[in-house]
């Protein structure tokens, strides 16, 4: 079932607003590119060259993990993109300065580092498949796999020549979901980079990924539709969710709930049940694009961070919309 916008707004004005709660709102120091969670610990990537740290659960903003100065007369590099490995025990991030740092995290929770690792070009996207692979995308359309702790190339695979917008590992780790500046989206076997499948159906850029579980892929972006496929019927076409009227700039999956975090018109988030189409919560407090959706808690909270530099937490558990 697809919800259009103007349904959505009619909904809303029959059954009065369904506005999410607001738990925190955090600073970062400049707009937030990207984002990835290790537990209580937010790490926020930022146009002005910072790895800004925060402790979401209880509200405080902690020293940053890193800050690259800017030349004389120059801007910092930007941080594009970071992620937290799977058991926790390490995290990267990439700038534009063509290099890709590495923290190590103790049992104390402490993180030691950056190591730095060069890279072939300035990165688009990384995503960990394992604690010590991670998949980095690139804006000539190339992704490569790197090993953390040599800085050793598994492979280099040109897929498109299109910037790589979006990197998202399967659940089990053995696919990625490749989403570029064209409308395609590639399935790509995690260990060897060869393409396994090519989803068509979007009509413009994706801007986001997010698995709903091994079989059902969701998407959105630049055509203001939230898809979701269903990978095992061969070559069939993606179900629509919903249409709106502005960019889909960010998505975020809750894989146990089947739900689904997406950015709406006016700089408002909503939760949508997919199975139902249902949304349930709508979430307003941002006043400019948002680039970040991550569910937090098992769920019972979304983080949510974009262009005007603030991290807002929400409870979006079951029964939470006032």
């Amino acid at each position: 079932m697809s919800l259009p916008a103007a349904a959505l707004t009619a909904a809303l004005l029959l059954a009065g607003p369904a506005v999410a709660r607001l738990e925190a709102e955090l600073s970062a120091d400049h707009m937030v590119l990207d984002a990835a969670l290790r537990g209580p610990l937010l790490l926020a990537a930022t146009q002005s060259g910072h790895l800004d740290a925060f402790d979401w659960r209880e509200r405080r903003r902690l020293a940053p993990l890193l800050v690259i100065d800017a030349g004389e007369g120059e801007f910092p590099p930007s941080v594009r993109c970071v992620d937290v490995s799977p058991s926790g025990t390490r995290a990267v991030a990439a700038a534009s300065d063509d290099r890709l740092r590495v923290w190590s995290f103790g049992a104390d929770d402490r993180a030691s580092g950056p190591r730095q690792l060069d890279l072939p070009r300035a990165a688009t996207a990384c995503r960990f498949l394992d604690d010590e692979r991670v998949l980095m995308g690139y804006m000539t359309g190339e992704v490569s796999l790197v090993e953390v702790t040599n800085g050793r190339e598994r492979f280099r695979r040109q897929l498109e020549y299109d910037p790589v917008y979006v990197l998202a590992p399967s659940p089990d780790g053995r696919r990625v979901a490749v989403a570029f500046r064209s409308s395609r989206i590639q399935l790509i076997d995690a260990a060897s980079g060869a393409t396994v499948r090519v989803l068509r159906g979007p009509r413009d850029s994706i801007y986001g990924l997010a698995w709903l579980g091994e079989q059902r892929l969701a998407a959105a972006g630049k055509d203001k539709r939230l898809l979701v496929w269903n990978l095992a019927a061969p070559e069939s076409a993606p179900r629509v969710v919903y249409q709106g009227d502005r960019y889909i700039t960010a998505l975020a999956a809750d894989r146990p709930r089947g739900r689904l975090a997406f950015t709406l018109e006016g700089e408002r988030i909503g939760v949508v049940e997919v199975a139902s189409g249902l949304v349930t919560h709508v979430l307003e407090g941002h006043t400019a694009p948002i680039q970040v959706l991550l569910f937090a808690d098992q769920g019972r909270s979304l983080v949510s961070a974009g262009n005007d530099a603030r991290v807002l937490v929400w409870d979006v558990s079951p029964g939470s919309a006032q």
